[in-house]
């Protein structure tokens, strides 16, 4: 292996490639990737792992996505390849002879825009009569930059440009550009740079994916012609697993030759695993025509088999965590300060109101006050039988009442227990469904009719996650509730209270889907059973 100490006495563009990730990192400021799902209030961050190429960049294999890796996020791969030689001819190994490659790689989110990579390859054989069958292959490293366009836009663009110092003693194929290998066992000096387009549809976990990559590839080595690089791949995401299909093609930029230079299509699988490692299998296959010229004839074998394992590492993760948790706190104080406003608005014009109407029944007292003295005892017998009728007329519109509530309120009155049947949750999460707000409106309306009732809006879990889990989330679901209602009817806001049971208090078995269906519930209880009395009167 080569050390340390022998890359870096090869000279300042070597010191350059082996600083290039510690320096970006150093720069790293606190921006949130794009790859994360919020589960809901005081409950961590869940990251999706991406997938990554071999040198530890977002795509696929060997193709690029133009979406950043995202702040803060770590990356170290490592991959190996191998291919037989099953044919003689000039400047590549012998029949029979076994190429293995390997590129181990590192890569950084350095900001939501920019990323940087390096990488370090190396080669070894069986069956080669070359003297020099292993060895250090290339040391590369590079920036990719992505365009800051919207989350939601589907289309991504980015750039990149690399270098590529060889220090292998054999290029293993030397025929123009051709060998699956021959940016793995170079000689020379390269620069890079390509333009990458992507088309995102879906998530991470679950979606669609189209990167599209152009580059051009020039040399510092005397009589090495300029490359053209070209490349594009699909990538569908099912969950835990990565399908894709890439096409690749790299041919002199002089003399373009697609269909006769090297090119190849590239199927692999990339399993995502719970422990923030990708393990990748594949493989090439030669679309390439085998050229008239017997010294050139061949560009590429019929196929190479590759594998490889990336390990993702958050290194922001706490960080985003603490902003998340904030901004929670700051939304939920700037809601209480606004109702307290509109409570504080409501109260003076009430106040002004009550003060128009004290002087306007001091003035009809003082006028009235005569006309009262000579009231006789017809007046005040005829405002017994007003009254009486009055009293029969109130019993009656309470009666009626009673006779027109709804099911809701009976059970709620009766009970002192009111299931919320109709509110819904998406699964982990405490952002009410839109589908359910109609409903919460009619219960809203409903409760302020019955102003000495205290209300507390429970919400209860099944036994799936762990206990502080679902504890968060049953309190954060019922305050949830408590502050939508409290917006539909601000009569509410010191008649109701939100608290989380989660698991603790299950009304069904928790081992069928039934049962757990049953127990995830939001309810309302009566807190001050005996103000039912005077509404069941």
């Amino acid at each position: 292996m080569l050390s340390l100490k022998k890359i870096l006495d090869k000279g300042p563009l070597a010191k350059f490639l082996v600083l290039t990730l510690f320096t970006f990192g150093a720069k790293a400021q606190t921006i949130d990737p794009p790859v994360i799902e919020e589960i809901g209030p005081n409950t961590e961050l869940k990251v999706v792992p991406p997938t990554n190429t071999f040198y530890g960049t977002r795509g696929l294999s060997q193709t690029n996505s133009a979406e950043a890796l995202g702040e803060g996020r770590l990356i170290f791969g490592f991959s190996g390849s191998w291919y037989q030689q099953q044919r003689n001819f000039s400047g590549v190994p012998n029949k029979d002879a076994n190429i293995f490659a390997g590129i181990g790689s590192a890569a950084i989110g350095v900001n939501r825009q920019i990323d940087a990579f390096v990488s370090l390859t190396g080669f070894g054989s069986t069956d080669y009569e070359s003297s020099d069958a292993a060895g250090i292959g290339s040391l590369g490293g590079g920036i990719q930059g992505t365009l800051p366009f919207e989350p939601s836009t589907p289309v991504r663009m980015a750039a990149q440009v690399g270098i590529f110092q060889g220090f292998s003693k054999n290029q293993i194929d030397s025929n123009k550009a051709d060998g699956y290998n021959y940016f793995e066992t170079r000689t020379g000096l390269d620069f890079t740079a390509k333009l990458i387009q992507s088309l995102v549809l879906g998530s991470e976990d679950l979606g669609f994916k189209f990167h599209a990559n152009e580059g051009l590839v020039t040399s510092g080595e005397s009589g090495t012609d300029a490359l053209l690089l070209l490349g594009a791949g699909a990538q569908m995401n099912l969950f835990t697993t990565v399908v894709g299909l890439e096409m690749h093609s790299r041919t002199p930029i002089k003399e373009i030759d697609i269909g006769k230079d090297p090119l190849w299509i590239t199927p692999s699988v990339q399993l995502r695993t719970p422990y923030s490692m990708n393990v990748i299998l594949g493989g090439d296959i030669a679309l390439s025509q085998d050229r008239d010229d017997a010294i050139n004839s061949r560009p590429l074998e019929p196929y190479r088999l590759f594998a490889g394992l990336n390990f993702t590492f958050d290194t922001e993760a706490s960080k985003r965590q603490e902003i998340k948790d904030r901004e929670r706190r700051e939304a939920a104080e700037k809601k209480r300060l606004k109702m307290s406003n509109m409570e504080l608005s409501s109260s003076l014009v009430k106040q002004a109101y009550d003060d128009s109407v004290a002087r306007a029944e001091q003035q009809a007292q003082a006028d009235s006050a005569a006309a009262r003295a000579q009231q006789d005892s017809a007046s005040m017998a005829e405002k017994a039988r007003q009254d009486s009728l009055a009293l029969a007329e109130s019993q009656r519109n309470l009666a009626d009442e009673k006779s027109k509530r709804s099911e809701a309120e009976k059970q709620l009155l009766s009970t002192g227990l009111l299931l919320l049947d109709a509110v819904y949750f998406e699964t982990g999460k405490t952002a009410i469904s839109i589908n359910s707000k109609p409903y919460l409106n009619i219960i809203a309306k409903m409760l302020a009719k019955y102003p000495k009732l205290q209300i507390e809006v429970a919400g209860h879990t099944d036994n799936v996650g762990s206990d502080a889990t679902n504890q968060a989330l049953s309190q954060g679901r019922a305050e949830a509730v408590a502050i939508y209602m409290v917006e539909a009817a601000p009569e509410l806001r010191n008649v109701l209270t939100a608290r989380g049971y989660g698991e603790s208090m299950p009304k069904a078995d928790n081992q069928s889907a039934e049962g757990r269906l049953r127990n995830r519930r939001t309810e309302l209880q009566v807190t001050n059973k005996e103000a039912l009395q005077e509404y069941n009167k």
